[in-house]
């Protein structure tokens, strides 16, 4: 062991068994002090560990497992690499001879977070959304009213979340004005007077009077009233305090103070057996929390207040008005946000009050801001939907796949919108429109911005969908680094490199195979605990907000997640006008895309290539001109000019026809019965011209008033495959050679053997 090393006591339940001895390791100073003064280890260290005063143990098992490096089978000795389990580590050695367990407890604090702020932000965050998720109708119904009977790790962790919102003025305020100001509500009461005895005048005393039951005489009354009731009952309103809303905030300051209570008990058997500084004040702590919550239950309201019997969900007192909100808000808290789960089996333990995967908690809390962040720009709070009631019925799960989807409907510069965001969700690595071309592909949380209306007729709405991929990367230090200037180092050999500052390589990497491998997708970015907002980085594929690589730093705020996202929220904004326009070159990259791959275009087998395109073969008009004879051949040849009909005739082109628009020419005569390619040409441009023109030029018998006539450029050498094009084909729904425009595509389909 190196020197000063750490004693933490290993205990059974009544005596001292051994000491855990931790030390840095040379060079290095890991082990840290808490804000309380507790000796605390750093997530991602690495320390020596050596077990001692354990009776004649010789060897050692050791719990968790996988947290310990030992130098030996007796594991006696060795490493200990807390790696990012964050929270309170609790270890157990057991002696392999005897069976004598001994468990210590030790926290590990976040590193790249501030752990007493932003850490602890983190999880108030997450808890308060739960919470959020609670008022909204999810599980306070099925909360249990009688004592809790917590676990141990449960309840130190429900206790720590009591305390510090305690120490909250806003919940302080809430208490001060549900105790001066309570809600009351009008209760009926009957009271019983003698006849005789005062009563008001009004409708109430002439029903009295007239009211059925026992009757006494009255002497000298009117004839129509020869009786009044021996007895006259009044009903009488009186406003009382004794309500579901008030009896709620009762139970839930008794319910606290409860917890307090059990845990100052459970902490007192443990100062029984041994005496440290972490259970005196523990018990302080439970002590002054215990007489803060007696203070509040002493105020006279709670005198007034019965028993609360029914857990009231729905009450609009507790749901709506001020200070009962509040206290409804922090009661939901405290009671499930130590059970808050991820639905996900390799996310068991996120949330367990021994240990939390702080890299898989920022993913969590990550996912929770983007869906935040969406809600303000979307104009709608949908956070708290991310959770729903567990199996179990006591505490809350969230929803991971294409079952976490969110969604919104939005307008954006008259363009209406449908916004989608999932958690988790798995792009299927098959030959799917929908999925991922090679690989399955599953980015921590997925938005998809779909048109719903002003899109082309030609092609559904989902074609135009964009996809924005974010991945949460806790250990991104220098993420920036890599986006800026990636290494050259690692390109040939394929093994993944790291930045001094510790930023892999493959996190960037990763962000473009999201980009280039998921259909539709527009931009994939990194979230990752940078420091300040000048830290952002994007690089847009082109000018245009989309397609894009990038980071954002996100990172816990104390006020909350809007200040923690406000970069985001202005990226999203951007996005959803951007995907709102119909005039940006990205959506005319995806309609043409769409268009490109619709399933059944058929696939030529053997390649029929040419020198003379300017554009891709599907995308150049060819006009196909009938030759009549050998003395138009000749005509043509000589001028280097082509002439179509305008007018009226059948066979005439109108101006504006996609004819006179094509820049190719390809002439075809009838030899012995058979179509034959005569000449292709480059169109230079066309003009007008009368009969008389053409006559003039020595045309051969000219049949109209009206043509358009070409000026050509004559391909010199046709391509040697030119015999094969099939110009029955082409031209079979054409009559007396009437111009027919076609694209070259068309051409070399006809030309070839294709597979449909």
């Amino acid at each position: 062991m190196s020197q000063d090393p750490v004693q933490l006591t290993l205990r059974t339940d009544d005596q001292v068994v051994g000491q855990l001895l931790i030390a840095n390791l040379p060079g290095r100073q890991d082990i840290m002090f808490s804000t309380r003064g507790d000796v605390a280890l750093r997530e991602a260290g690495i320390y020596r560990y050596e077990i001692e005063l354990f009776p004649d143990a010789l060897s050692f098992e050791v719990e968790p497992r996988e947290l310990f490096d030992p130098d030996d089978a007796s594991w006696k000795r060795g490493r200990l690499r807390p790696g990012q389990a964050v929270g309170r580590l609790r270890v157990q050695v057991i002696d392999r001879t005897t069976g004598l367990t001994g468990t210590t407890d030790v926290d590990v604090v976040a590193v790249k977070l501030e752990h007493e702020t932003e850490y602890r932000q983190m999880l108030t965050d997450i808890s308060s959304l739960a919470a959020e998720a609670v008022l909204q109708g999810f599980a306070p119904s099925t909360l249990d009213l009688a004592p809790s009977e917590l676990p141990a790790e449960l309840l130190y962790l429900r206790f720590a979340m009591i305390a510090a919102y305690l120490q909250d003025p806003a919940l302080e305020a809430a208490i001060a004005r549900v105790t001066s100001q309570p809600h009351r509500t009008w209760v009926s009461e009957q009271e019983i007077r003698p006849i005789g005895s005062p009563f008001p005048a009004g409708a109430a005393f002439r029903r009295a009077v007239r009211a059925t039951g026992r009757r006494v005489p009255w002497v000298g009354g009117p004839a129509a009233l020869a009786s009044l009731p021996a007895a006259l009952t009044r009903d009488r309103a009186e406003a009382s305090a004794d309500n579901l809303a008030n009896q709620f905030v009762k139970f839930a300051l008794e319910r606290w103070r409860a917890v307090s209570l059990e845990l100052s008990d459970v902490l007192s058997q443990a100062s029984k057996n041994v005496e440290s500084g972490p259970l005196r004040r523990g018990q302080q702590i439970a002590a002054d929390v215990g007489a803060q919550l007696d203070e509040y239950l002493a105020h006279p309201l709670f005198s007034e207040v019965s028993s609360l019997l029914r857990m009231p969900t729905s009450d609009q007192v507790l749901l709506k008005r001020a200070g009962y909100r509040e206290v409804f808000r922090t009661f939901a808290m405290t009671e499930l946000g130590p059970t808050v789960r991820i639905d996900r089996e390799d996310l068991a333990d996120v949330f367990a009050a021994s240990q939390r995967n702080v890299a898989t908690l920022y993913e969590f809390w990550s996912f929770l801001a983007v869906v935040d962040s969406l809600g303000r720009v979307c104009g709608e709070d949908r956070t708290a939907r991310a959770f729903t009631v567990a199996g179990d019925g006591i505490s809350l799960t969230m929803r991971t796949g294409r079952t976490s989807r969110l969604s919104w409907n939005i307008s954006r510069g008259g363009r209406l919108l449908r916004v989608d965001v999932f958690f988790n969700r798995t792009f299927a690595g098959r030959d799917d429109q929908r999925g991922s071309w090679s690989q399955a592909m599953r980015p921590d949380c997925s938005v998809r911005i779909r048109p719903e209306g002003s899109t082309p007729s030609r092609l559904p709405t989902r074609d135009l969908e964009v996809w924005l991929h974010f991945d949460a990367k806790y250990r991104a230090d220098n993420l920036l680094a890599q986006l800026e200037a990636a290494p050259d180092s690692g390109e040939s050999s394929g093994e993944s490199t790291t930045t001094p500052g510790g930023a892999k390589r493959d996190d960037l990497l990763k962000m473009h195979a999201y980009r280039d491998a998921i259909s539709r997708t527009g931009g994939a970015y990194v979230l990752y605990p940078g420091s300040e907002i000048k830290d952002i980085r994007r690089h847009p594929g082109f000018k245009e907000v989309l397609p894009g690589l990038g980071a954002f730093p996100l990172r816990p705020s104390s006020d909350g997640l809007p200040t923690s996202s406000r970069a985001l929220d202005r990226f999203l904004s951007d996005v959803l006008n951007h995907v709102a326009s119909q005039v940006t070159r990205e959506e005319r990259h995806r309609f043409w895309t769409a268009t490109v791959h619709q399933p059944g275009e058929p696939t030529p087998t053997s390649l029929l290539t040419t020198d003379f395109l300017d554009e891709p073969p599907a995308d150049t008009d060819v006009l196909l001109g009938f030759v009549r004879n050998s003395e138009h051949l000749q005509w043509i040849d000589r001028l280097r000019q082509y002439n179509i009909r305008a007018g009226d005739r059948i066979g005439a082109v109108d101006i504006g026809g996609r004819e006179l628009g094509s820049k190719l020419l390809l002439l075809y005569e009838n030899r012995n019965s058979v179509l034959h390619v005569a000449r292709a040409a480059k169109v230079v441009r066309w003009r007008p011209a009368t009969a008389t023109d053409l006559m003039a030029t020595g045309y051969p018998n000219p049949r109209g008033d009206i043509y358009f006539v070409a000026d050509l450029q004559f391909v010199e050498h046709l391509p040697a495959w030119s015999d094969s094009i099939d110009l029955e084909f082409l031209t079979a729904n054409v009559r007396n050679g009437a111009p027919l425009v076609v694209t070259w595509w068309d051409i070399i389909r006809s030309a070839s053997v294709v597979d449909t």
